[in-house]
């Protein structure tokens, strides 16, 4: 299915919520008692072949993803953390190609909030790209 499309969103919940590392991840690292909290906004930006922007919300609590939609243009979201970067960045992420906070620390993302919660979440954040592995992605 083609990447950042509400189906999309739809199949990436449903693989964090498949994907049990995930869940052991986002509850250790110090968290609230039962795992991280915190929902993101991740934006990728156009490039290579995407010419307009996609931003997709990704409701996480506790080790679970509670719902991730794409907005509408113009659409505002209530989010802890936004992620954001070119198409051609969030491509090797889902490659894994790049890791995220790699791409961070290197200046291919930028992030909007608590970087040092982030920073302690770096098995959590991998096992998000994890995830996306587990959808059959189409590219633009």
């Amino acid at each position: 299915m083609k990447f950042g499309t509400p189906e999309w969103a739809n199949a990436y919940c449903k693989a964090i919520n498949e994907n049990e590392n995930y869940r052991d991840a986002a509850d250790e690292n110090g968290f609230p008692p039962n795992g991280w909290e915190g929902d993101f906004l991740f934006v990728i930006d156009p490039s290579g072949n995407l010419d307009h922007e996609i931003r997709m919300f990704v409701g996480l609590y506790h080790g679970e993803c509670t719902g991730a939609r794409i907005l509408d243009e113009g659409e505002e979201v209530d989010a802890e953390f936004e992620y954001s970067g070119s198409y051609d960045s969030w491509v090797q992420v889902l490659k894994k190609e790049l890791d995220p906070i790699r791409g961070l620390l290197a200046g291919k993302f930028k992030l909007k909030g608590d970087m040092a919660k982030v920073l302690r979440a770096t098995r959590a954040a991998q096992e998000l790209v994890v995830s996306t592995t587990m959808i059959e992605t189409e590219f633009y």
